[in-house]
């Protein structure tokens, strides 16, 4: 993917961040899902925090992310994409939440090495009602070109 390989060269040898421990927590409340995932696991021990991410997802979860033409459906494609593109030098910093009980919006930023510049962008997650596990996600990231360009 090339996605994937520019962002490898863009912080290769990229400082390794020093991983923060995490208190478990099994919120049920669509704002609270998305402040532990991106507050507190986003900052933990990479391995352990995925493995923990994960028990968040519906076996039926579909994700879709504006810069990827391809749907992901299910926990092993959700799991693959967190993994393709956790690497040192790209932080993920949540910026707002809404207060959404079974859906939940939140604006994050991108901070990417060194760069001066972040990508901006808004996620929406849906929950199960039931379960109270992830079945949806839609990541609309602004353009990484500035201007962007039209048509």
């Amino acid at each position: 993917d090339l996605t994937k390989q520019l962002l490898e060269a863009i912080t290769q040898g990229a400082q390794p961040r020093t991983p923060v421990p995490y208190e478990k927590r099994r919120p049920t409340k669509a704002c609270d899902v998305a402040k532990y995932l991106f507050e507190d696991l986003n900052k933990g021990p990479p391995v352990e925090a995925t493995d923990e991410l994960m028990t968040f997802f519906d076996d039926s979860v579909i994700y879709r992310d504006f810069n990827f033409e391809n749907v992901l459906q299910g926990p092993a494609e959700v799991r693959q994409f967190v993994e393709d593109f956790s690497f040192d030098g790209i932080e993920f910093r949540p910026t707002r939440y809404d207060d959404g009980d079974v859906a939940s919006c939140f604006t994050w930023e991108v901070a990417i090495d060194d760069a001066p510049d972040t990508i901006k962008g808004i996620s929406f997650y849906e929950l199960d009602p039931e379960t109270r596990k992830i079945v949806y996600v839609r990541d609309v990231p602004e353009s990484a070109i500035k201007p962007p360009i039209l048509g």
